[in-house]
């Protein structure tokens, strides 16, 4: 029996699923009846999936668009376009210097939707592994490109002018305690990546057993923190859709078991197959409509990365295990307390040789990221404590919801 609480979608949500559904999947007749456009537009820009279901929309000859909205649309795609060319940047940089590089997400992503530059792109991330980031740090600063993000723990950033580069030695959500089980799955990434195009507009993407990790791993690890929104759901939906299910179990399942992303990639492909109209796969057929109308309601309400509830950031530290990040179901005590020192270890290099200097680190993050905020409001007024009420029941929720994701367990 399900514990998920099904929160029902709302007019709009169910505006916004429709639409991509015709988008991406064929479906017809979008349930747009009587929900405001302006609405629509608005999820859908949260949801980072704007420009697919702004087409969507526009196909509809009685929805009447603000042309704020179509002005929208086309600076979105002039960004996807000008982004889709940093990667042919990237691919000359790191030939010209010599680096064997593939790109992750982004375009790698892009080629599974029926319009690539439908799919709404960031900035450009590039995998490396560990051994060429001191060469790619030496070379594009000689370029003049700005290094920082020093201290993440899978990534630099490379920036200069308009154009940002996040060079990768491990992609995200490998966990910080991981025993070698899955940063060992991308010893062999560079050597089976794959160049699509030609000349001057190419890159290499990875072959399609380790871009679909990635974009598992990466969908986790944003998921369970702040927000992952219908963008990286999509993502998933549309590379397990175009590999045939025999060939996708073959490839994943036992390898998926062993890193605890199993019941995860089925969730994620229930979700897609009863809310946006993929084809049916026999291997997900055991997951619960309740569960999978869960995780939908979860990522509706938090956004691409969160950005509509800043609260879920700090929920995750109550309910996740910040070095494993399992979902262990352990004390929120305990959370709280490792979140504090991996921050305090970072404001306080010295106390990782010294820990007993922690809790003079504790003070200075406390101090910095929460009493200097509160300071500037009425601290202990009642806003602040029913703010603190709600966070402690949303990560009881999101726990309660999660612990059935059963993710990184081994």
């Amino acid at each position: 029996m399900s514990e998920v609480d099904c929160r029902p979608l709302n007019p709009v949500e169910s505006a916004v699923i429709s639409l991509l559904a015709s988008a991406l999947f064929g479906a017809e007749n979008p349930t747009i009846a009587g929900v405001d456009p302006n609405l629509i537009l608005k999820e859908a820009e949260e949801q980072a999936v704007f420009p697919l279901v702004y087409h969507a929309l526009s196909q509809d000859p009685s929805v009447q668009i603000d042309p704020n909205w179509i002005a929208r649309y086309q600076m979105h795609l002039a960004n996807n376009i000008a982004v889709i060319s940093r990667h042919y940047l990237a691919h000359t940089l790191m030939t010209e210097a010599g680096i064997p590089y593939t790109v992750i997400k982004g375009c790698a992503s892009g080629r599974y939707y029926p319009v690539p530059e439908m799919r709404t792109m960031g900035d450009v991330d590039l995998y490396v592994g560990r051994q060429s980031m001191k060469a790619v740090r030496a070379f594009l600063t000689e370029k003049g490109y700005l290094v920082s993000a020093l201290d993440h723990s899978h990534h630099w950033t490379f920036t200069k002018g308009s154009v940002e580069f996040e060079v990768h030695w491990l992609p995200s959500g490998v966990p910080a305690e991981d025993d070698g089980r899955i940063e060992s799955m991308f010893d062999d990434l560079l050597d089976k990546r794959v160049l699509v195009g030609s000349g001057d507009a190419a890159y290499y993407i990875p072959d399609s057993f380790h871009h679909g990790l990635i974009l598992l791993l990466h969908t986790a690890n944003h998921l369970s923190a702040g927000g992952i929104g219908l963008r990286h759901l999509m993502d998933w939906v549309l590379f397990v859709s175009d590999i045939p299910e025999r060939d996708f179990c073959e490839r994943f399942e036992d390898v998926l078991h062993q890193l605890g992303l199993w019941q995860f990639a089925k969730v994620l492909t229930a979700v897609g197959i009863r809310f946006f109209g993929a084809s049916p796969k026999a291997f997900c057929a055991d997951i619960s409509p309740e569960l999978a109308q869960g995780i939908l309601a979860d990522i509706l309400a938090g956004g691409n990365f969160g950005h509509k509830d800043r609260t879920r950031l700090m929920e995750a530290k109550l309910f996740r295990d910040e070095k494993t990040r399992e979902v262990d179901g352990k004390s929120r005590l305990r959370h709280m307390i490792r979140f504090l020192n991996r921050k305090a270890q970072l404001a306080l290099p010295i106390t990782r040789k010294v820990p007993v200097l922690l809790p003079l680190g504790w003070m200075k993050v406390i101090w910095t990221k929460f009493i200097k905020k509160l300071a500037k409001r009425k601290t202990g007024s009642r806003s602040d404590r029913v703010r603190l009420r709600r966070l402690a029941q949303g990560a009881k929720e999101r726990e309660r919801l999660y612990k059935q994701l059963r993710l990184y367990e081994k």
